[in-house]
């Protein structure tokens, strides 16, 4: 069967705009966690900062950019996302560290290390900019300001907690920690979820501040974000 080419190039531009999009992902993590000081994040700590990222987006009215991820004993974990940050290192936008093997009950093991953004690199300003994250930004497309100031909020607010508890936040998370779904299966809470708001228990959580305060309170979704932080430093600490 000969395929259609216009088809195939069109296969390919998606494809193609995918690993765009992740490799823009890992930038702007990566930019929010040096602004908020955490940086560098070892693998799992990364791998947590997206996945509540994604979990989280909804308080802010951003899409989920991924609505799926691999539930293990080790804590979230996306193949797809790790991929692009590899890559990343090989191109001289981001810069890696302190790399070695950790070993994952029942999973084998992972390699780990430290990552960060490689400001030495000439093009990560222009980069940075087209993201809406450089100090004179002039994104692509204009909804990534709000990514990038969610991104910033959501990384303030994990910097709260002690660095060693930054990855263990995301598996105190409602969702992640949903009994329902064992460890070395894909936790669905967006991607093919019949009703992602029943399936995100994170944003049901995070929204229920509003009634602890009186009738006429708001809170702005980075309050919010800032309180669901808490939440999950105590339910660490209560373990």
């Amino acid at each position: 069967m000969t395929a259609h080419p216009d088809k195939d190039e069109n296969l390919l531009n998606d494809a193609g705009a995918e690993i765009i999009r992740r490799r823009a992902r890992v930038i702007l993590l990566l930019d929010a966690a040096e602004r908020a000081g955490v940086a560098p994040l070892s693998t799992a700590r990364l791998h947590a900062f997206a996945y509540l990222a994604d979990v989280l987006s909804p308080v802010w009215d951003l899409p989920v950019f991924d609505g799926k991820v691999l539930k293990s004993e080790g804590g979230p974990h996306y193949p797809e996302f790790q991929r692009e940050i590899d890559r990343l290192v090989v191109l001289g936008l981001v810069e890696v560290s302190n790399l070695r093997y950790v070993d994952r009950p029942n999973e084998g093991a992972r390699i780990d290390g430290a990552y960060a953004l490689r400001f030495e690199s000439p093009s990560l300003a222009e980069i940075l900019s087209a993201l809406g994250a450089g100090p004179t930004s002039h994104p692509l497309d204009p909804r990534d300001r709000d990514v990038h100031a969610f991104l910033l909020d959501l990384a303030g607010a994990l910097a709260t907690l002690p660095g060693d508890e930054i990855a263990m936040a995301a598996t105190m998370d409602a969702t992640y920690s949903d009994r329902r779904v064992g460890n070395a299966n894909v936790l669905d809470f967006a991607r093919w979820a019949s009703d992602p708001l029943q399936a995100n228990l994170s944003v049901r959580a995070a929204e229920r501040f509003r009634t602890f305060l009186p009738r006429d309170s708001r809170l702005s979704p980075g309050e919010k974000i800032y309180l669901y932080a808490s939440y999950l430093g105590r339910k660490i600490n209560a373990q």
